[in-house]
């Protein structure tokens, strides 16, 4: 029979010593570092211009002249007013105005304001007033004679008569030139260099920005998007 060797101080010491140094190999675990805190923005600090618009996202010019990067929060209040050019009185824009409507449902004066919304629902509202009040009721069909907020597309121009197709109605408004054009939108790509801006939001990194609320007055009256194209501005 054969008898195993048995194990003398130095073998001992040599199967020590590699157990601590693979031991002491081994990497240590990394040692957690902490989350840096987003930091506010507020609207004094947001208080600037439009530098340049780019594809889901814009550049402003705020206090001091720093730049800054913005990209608006899924839940960000945008707001985006100025005014429109007659030229966007055409086939396809979606307009909003306070009408008063006769008791045949026709329409009875000429419109003092229209607006366009970038879009919404087509119909109408009673108790218009240029705002839909929460919860208004929309009415369909015969009417009495009074206020009501039209909404739809253009469907058709003629001289200073537009036809706006308000759900299942059409209605022929005079559209004389002092009527008053505006635009209210959340479409912040509508914005050209020099547009006045406040904006609020977060940020990790100065110079790029999580707005959680962004305004923009429009310096010129918004004209009909071109061929291949934005949204056209009328030369300075």
């Amino acid at each position: 029979m054969r008898l195993s060797r048995r194990p003398t101080p130095s073998s001992r010491w040599a199967v020590f010593a590699g157990g601590l140094l693979a031991v002491t190999a081994w990497p240590s675990p990394a040692v957690a570092q902490p989350r840096p805190q987003p930091k506010t923005l507020s609207a004094e600090d947001g208080k600037g211009t439009v530098d340049a618009v780019m594809p889901g996202m814009i550049r402003l010019r705020l206090k001091g002249g720093e730049f800054w990067n913005v990209v608006p929060a899924p839940n960000a209040r945008v707001s985006v007013v100025g005014t429109a050019a007659r030229e966007m009185l055409q086939p396809g824009q979606f307009v909003s105005c306070s009408l008063m409507l006769d008791e045949f449902g026709k329409v009875a004066a000429p419109a003092a304001q229209i607006t366009f919304p970038g879009g919404g629902l087509p119909g109408v509202v009673a108790g218009g007033l240029g705002l839909a009040e929460p919860g208004a009721k929309r009415v369909p069909g015969k009417r009495e004679a009074g206020t009501y907020l039209v909404s739809g597309p253009i469907k058709l121009v003629a001289d200073d008569v537009v036809t706006v197709q308000a759900g299942r109605d059409r209605f022929d408004i005079t559209v004389p030139p002092e009527t008053e054009l505006l635009v209210r939108t959340t479409n912040y790509t509508l914005a050209t260099p020099g547009d006045e801006v406040e904006v609020e939001g977060l940020y990790i990194q100065k110079g790029q920005l999580q707005a959680t609320t962004l305004s923009i007055t429009l310096a010129n009256p918004v004209t009909p998007p071109t061929k291949n194209r934005g949204p056209k501005r009328p030369a300075k």
